[in-house]
């Protein structure tokens, strides 16, 4: 393993194209993210009540039949989206339930922070990721559609399901595929290469109520793409970078 192999694991990850989750088949939840939908559930409508500790790591590890270091990656996913919060030397506990009408999204937990912040990386999404999906609107295929269409339907059938979890994740394949059918395969292993940052950034946590604002941006965006408007596919994914960092509670600047 080379030095800067070594430095990007103690970082937590950032190249996560070939080890995280490039490396998932679409569609098909890793344990963490199964994981991590238990927990849901458990903070929702199971015993677990906003600002009571979870169980030791060991005992949780053992309930949901995972390993300590996909329980660990689970609760800190969970902390990204504003579920629990994790202090150290004391353990992990549950936040208040946050996304109700007339309420704001929890301060963001981010792991990256000594390398980029969320702002840092939604001006990148901004600018890459508007880029690709103009080329992509100009040299789809049949088959690379009815892929989008297929990620829709499962988006909004987590969103319909409040499933945060797999929300965030449907939404980083959906970006994913966007930036392979530019066919520009430089976008495509910028996009892999620091998939785990760009992962998190999706899971950043916004409010519960507006779930269905992605939903629709989404759409717009195939709309678009379907019809071969590079110009309005390019406009429609700024407006959902744009909105989704807003949502997130990041001042992102929008170029229309």
């Amino acid at each position: 393993m080379t030095a800067v192999h070594m430095e990007r694991e103690q970082e937590g990850g950032l190249a996560g194209g070939q080890t995280g989750p490039e490396r998932r088949r679409p569609g098909a939840p890793s344990a963490a993210q199964l994981a991590v939908t238990a927990l849901q559930t458990m903070i929702e409508s199971g015993p677990f009540t906003p600002g009571a500790p979870l169980p030791p790591q060991r005992e949780l590890a053992a309930t949901l039949k995972v390993s300590r270091a996909t329980l660990r990656e689970a609760l800190s996913i969970l902390a990204t989206l504003g579920l629990v919060s994790i202090e150290p030397g004391r353990g992990t506990f549950v936040r208040a339930r946050t996304g109700d009408e007339g309420e704001q999204p929890p301060a963001p937990s981010w792991r990256f922070a000594a390398r980029y912040s969320p702002a840092e990386v939604y001006q990148f999404r901004y600018i890459a990721e508007s880029h690709a999906a103009q080329l992509a609107a100009m040299n789809h295929t049949e088959a690379e559609i009815a892929e989008l269409q297929e990620n829709l339907v499962r988006f909004r059938a987590a969103a319909q399901a409040n499933d945060i979890a797999a929300f965030a994740q449907i939404d980083f394949d959906f970006h994913r595929l966007i930036m392979r059918f530019s066919r520009n395969r430089l976008l495509a292993d910028m996009h892999a290469s620091f998939g785990r940052v760009l992962l998190e950034s999706s899971r950043l946590p916004a409010r519960r109520d507006r779930l269905w604002e992605p939903v629709r941006e989404h759409e717009r965006v195939v709309e678009a793409l379907t019809m071969g408007d590079p110009e309005g596919t390019g406009y429609f994914m700024r407006r959902h970078l744009s909105r989704t960092a807003d949502r997130a509670g990041i001042v992102l600047t929008e170029l229309v």
